[in-house]
């Protein structure tokens, strides 16, 4: 069974494309990070400021693993933007299609910061330097992992579209 992960950074649309992917393919959406937080009570951020990046990581994986033997249809996954960069996760991840989302740099960056500073942000580097920092250790491994590239630059109806047809040829 081939699941339909969306990766990519933060703000890249994975949750909106997600949604609408998943209906149009007759499959169920799950969102990592609602999963961990449903779970946990509290919202990602609340999660890394009162029990660290490690800890959310690790429930990253761990959700990871459980939705992955618990669901028996074919399911649209989105995860989160750092959860593609534990490579116990990239091992779950090589039997499904990955589907990559990206934007512009400078798309990105505007979307977080009107959301507000992301508390994986380092402390101590302003937020160009921090996102910038992130998005060179992590565009690299998206890219690499990704079985289909799709750059989400139209609307939620193109790249859907752009995403189906990718997954039929």
């Amino acid at each position: 069974m081939k699941h339909i992960i969306l990766i990519g950074f933060k703000n890249a649309g994975k949750t909106v494309i997600g949604r609408r992917l998943a209906e149009r393919l007759g499959r169920v959406f799950v969102d990592l990070d609602k999963e961990i937080e449903q779970r946990e009570g509290m919202t990602a951020r609340e999660i890394v400021t009162k029990e660290g990046e490690l800890y959310f990581r690790n429930k990253e994986t761990e959700t990871l693993r459980e939705i992955f033997r618990k669901m028996k249809d074919e399911i649209v996954l989105a995860l989160g933007g750092g959860a593609a960069m534990a490579e116990e996760n990239q091992a779950l991840l090589r039997a499904h299609t990955v589907v990559l989302l990206s934007a512009p740099k400078e798309v990105l960056l505007e979307r977080i910061l009107k959301k507000g500073r992301p508390a994986f942000f380092p402390k101590g580097q302003s937020d160009t330097e921090a996102f910038e920092k992130l998005y060179g250790e992590r565009e690299p491994v998206y890219e690499r992992i990704a079985n289909i590239k799709i750059k989400n630059e139209k609307t939620v109806e193109d790249v859907v579209n752009d995403i189906i047809k990718n997954l039929k040829s």
